[in-house]
């Protein structure tokens, strides 16, 4: 009887062992969450930057496996919208911004389950027999776009339930993610924050055509010329143009310089009567305002009637100065 006992034992035993040999099915994870940082961003031009998925797989299917995937990204939480997305400053304000699955930010990602009209994040890769893991990063492209004006301070955007989506089978990869070949698929999701802080800072340039007073046969009559100063500026920021004396002022009369040494008297004004003298003393001769000032802040300038000029291209340079 005992001996009889020992076999039966030792047939379960071998059982066992059979029953442990059997492959799993592969898997696949989301291994880090992506967090687009975009700092200071100003409306003078577009802020980049760059976050990325951590996304691994485990094979134990005894079979090397052929893995293609995508990456989709959700709105976000507050603020609806895809072209844009938009973050917020809880307050009212929201800035545009954007996710892309290249380098070049053309193609914008959409949303699962699908992307609907836009673009995933994808690619291929192989997983190794027999416990075969693989992790990857991969990569995401954030852009805010220049030209916001807007409240200076922090802005966020959570966004949920965006998701990687995988399909694999031996021989070669699935055409995509979700091919109906796949042998084996599934989804993963992940979340994303997005923060960016607005500055303060007032943008300026000078308009494209210079104070030009064109050309005159004599100064026996004053000329009158006009340019124009581009600003942008948060909207709870008060500002304060100034414009310097020129390089070649004498005193505090500006002049434009010829290339025989002689000069030609001219000033620019605030108003277009040309009665307030555009100076650089804040709070007394300078252009005073708060938020956007619109398309352009002009300028008046003239040329007053004088003697004894000597014929010739006459010129100066004009600092701006802008205290906010």
């Amino acid at each position: 009887m005992w001996t009889l006992r020992f076999v039966k034992l030792a047939l379960a035993f071998s059982c066992l062992l059979g029953m442990g040999a059997a492959h799993a099915d592969p898997s696949c994870w989301v291994a880090s969450q992506p967090s687009f940082a975009f700092g200071t961003v100003t409306a003078s031009a577009a802020t980049d930057t760059t976050a990325t998925v951590g996304f691994a797989c485990q094979n134990d299917t005894g079979q090397t496996m052929y893995l293609s995937y995508c990456v989709y990204v959700s709105q976000g939480n507050e603020i609806a919208g895809y072209a844009p997305r938009y973050m917020t400053n809880w307050n009212g304000s929201q800035m545009a911004y954007n996710i892309y699955a290249d380098a070049a930010r053309s193609g914008i990602v959409g949303p699962p389950p699908g992307g609907g009209t836009y673009a995933s994040a994808g690619g291929t890769f192989v997983l190794p027999a027999s416990g075969g893991n693989v992790a990857l990063n991969i990569p995401l492209y954030g852009r805010v776009p220049s030209g916001q004006s807007l409240a200076a301070g922090g802005y966020q955007a959570n966004i949920y339930n965006s998701e990687v989506v995988w399909g694999m089978k031996s021989g070669n990869a699935p055409d995509s993610c979700t091919a109906s070949s796949a042998k084996y698929v599934g989804r993963t999701n992940f979340y994303t924050q997005v923060t960016a802080l607005y500055s303060n800072a007032c943008t300026v340039s000078v308009a494209a055509t210079d104070l030009d007073f064109g050309s005159a046969s004599s100064l026996s009559a004053a000329v009158n010329g006009t340019a124009a100063i581009t600003m942008a500026c948060p909207p709870s920021t008060a500002w304060k143009v100034g414009l310097s004396n020129g390089v070649n002022v004498a005193g505090t009369q500006r002049r434009m310089a010829g290339g025989t040494g002689d000069y030609i008297q001219y000033e620019l004004y605030r108003d277009a009567a040309r009665s307030l003298r555009w100076g650089n003393t804040v709070g007394t001769d300078t252009v005073d305002g708060s938020g956007n000032p619109g398309s352009s802040i002009p300028v008046y300038g003239r040329v007053p009637a004088q003697t004894n000029v000597t014929p010739g291209s006459y010129s100066d340079t004009i600092t701006v100065t802008v205290t906010y």
